[in-house]
């Protein structure tokens, strides 16, 4: 089985994210996608001013009509900060070594990789999957690889390998205008959100009153 890992805090999720992962999971030929909820991330304020079982929620609801998309509630569960590497390491136990799993990052997180939680050990446990992001390029990744990792990519690679052998791959997607902040802000101003987010959600958001000021 090849599974991807695709986390995030999903504040909330939209359609730059299920478009992402379907992009992926058609062109890696992943078996499964994992949509992993962050309930404490390191690196942002916490999401969960609107509480983590809303933005478990809206996940579960955006992805229902997927069937190779599935809910992981695996860090919403764990106590303490949510850490990647200790994700990857759960899925890796719960999952065995018939599991070839990918974790799924956008060029733009990716690029603060050296500050993450013992990331050497991370790109040891699995393959990653970095994705473009609007106003980046791959080639911002290059000199973290090779200042902190040892590796050399060559220019233009498409593929790096990884130590453990595992691969580091380059994947161009559909790079749409939508990011949760700027979804959250328009709700707190009372305005149109229709088109960035799966109906669902939107109709989610809506029940239950949520963002109704800008976070």
């Amino acid at each position: 089985m090849r599974i991807g890992i695709f986390g995030g805090t999903f504040n909330p999720v939209h359609l730059g994210h299920l478009i992402t992962a379907e992009t992926l999971r058609q062109d890696f030929a992943l078996d499964r996608v994992l949509f992993v909820p962050s309930a404490r991330p390191p690196h942002k304020p916490s999401p969960d001013r609107i509480g983590t079982e809303h933005r478990l929620a809206m996940v579960r609801r955006a992805i229902a009509d997927n069937p190779a998309f599935e809910l992981s509630t695996v860090e919403a569960d764990r106590t303490g900060t949510s850490y990647s590497v200790k994700t990857v390491e759960a899925f890796q136990r719960t999952l065995g070594d018939e599991a070839e799993l990918f974790f799924l990052l956008g060029i733009d997180a990716f690029l603060d990789i050296e500050s993450w939680h013992q990331p050497e050990r991370l790109l040891r446990l699995c393959h990653f999957i970095i994705n473009s992001r609007p106003g980046f390029s791959f080639a911002d990744a290059y000199p973290i690889l090779c200042r902190s990792f040892g590796l050399s990519p060559e220019p233009e690679a498409a593929r790096i390998a990884l130590p453990a052998g595992h691969s580091l791959f380059f994947a161009e997607v559909p790079c749409l205008e939508i990011s949760s902040t700027r979804i959250r802000t328009l709700l707190g101003q009372r305005r149109s959100v229709k088109y960035l987010l799966p109906e669902p959600v939107e109709s989610y958001i809506l029940s239950h009153h949520l963002y109704a000021e800008s976070q």
